[in-house]
């Protein structure tokens, strides 16, 4: 099975639990992303993956980093294997996801607290955004 549109998920099974909120499905407007070790996988843009630019943001801080990022199928065992998952938004940069549930089987994730892909990005974008780092990116310009 592979990551794909909101109500197959629940059809499948598939729940997501946000800090206190528990979801049956994957919100259609973020953008899910999975990390293991230093490889970054995210679906593609396609049906239901949105091409915001939080999203596209943190691909390229994290290509700039050093991590390893793929656009592609994710399948749930990916999911479930990750070492952290989280999602994008304009308003929350990352939000890190607490837990999925897969067919009764609960993944917990970030136990030691937010993780360590999650925390390096969102601090990485959020200085950039404040001025607080350089931009090597060439994204801030001053208005004169």
């Amino acid at each position: 099975m592979w990551i794909s549109s909101s109500l197959s998920l629940v059809a499948k099974g598939l729940s997501v639990f946000w800090g206190k909120k528990n979801y049956s499905f994957l919100p259609v407007n973020v953008c899910k992303v999975f990390a293991h070790g230093n490889l970054i996988t995210t679906p593609a843009i396609k049906g239901t993956i949105l091409p915001g630019i939080t999203r596209k943001s943190i691909i390229d801080v994290a290509v700039s980093q050093g991590l390893q990022v793929e656009e592609r199928q994710v399948s749930v065992d990916e999911l479930l294997d990750a070492d952290e998952v989280f999602c994008t938004g304009t308003a929350v940069v990352v939000s890190p996801v607490g837990s999925i549930t897969h067919l009764g089987k609960r993944v917990t994730y970030g136990s030691e607290g937010v993780g360590r892909v999650s925390k390096q990005l969102y601090s990485a974008l959020t200085s950039l955004q404040m001025g607080l780092a350089k931009d090597n990116m060439g994204w801030i310009v001053e208005l004169k």
